[in-house]
């Protein structure tokens, strides 16, 4: 099976020098594989939300490092962490985090657009996203 996921050793410490200091997540490593279904489970405040933000490269790590499909996120600037986002990450919310001026066609060309995707690939993506996920039906509601 293919790595997909990789974490070796990564911390998240919040606070700064001369204040108090929290570690939220303490040298953890695991990996993941491809097809395989991961359940983070927890009490409040034990850094399940931390540890998918690290993971999402949302949140940078303290030590260690993150291996995304072969890429080593920890080392990327702003920069190529947003490319790699936009490219390779997607994220599926507790809220939908929908924009409510724009239709659910909007809302799911939109990251296509940004990433300067041609209308008829940006379309028929939709299209297909839509079908997959039985939206077709309300792409143009808002």
């Amino acid at each position: 099976m293919k790595t997909i996921l990789q974490a070796n050793k990564i911390s998240k410490t919040y606070g700064k020098k001369g204040t108090a200091k929290y570690t939220a997540i303490n040298n953890l490593s695991f990996e993941m594989n491809e097809g395989e279904f991961i359940g983070i489970m927890g009490p409040s405040g034990s850094g399940k939300t931390t540890l998918l933000n690290m993971v999402a490269t949302l949140d940078p790590l303290t030590d260690g490092e993150i291996t995304i499909d072969g890429n080593s996120v920890s080392s990327m600037n702003e920069d190529q962490l947003s490319d790699f986002r936009s490219q390779n990450l997607g994220f599926i919310f507790q809220d939908f985090n929908l924009l409510e001026n724009m239709t659910v066609f909007e809302n799911i060309a939109l990251p296509l657009s940004l990433q300067n995707k041609k209308l008829d690939k940006i379309q028929s993506s939709v299209h297909q996203v839509a079908s997959l996920l039985g939206i077709g039906d309300i792409t143009e509601k808002y």
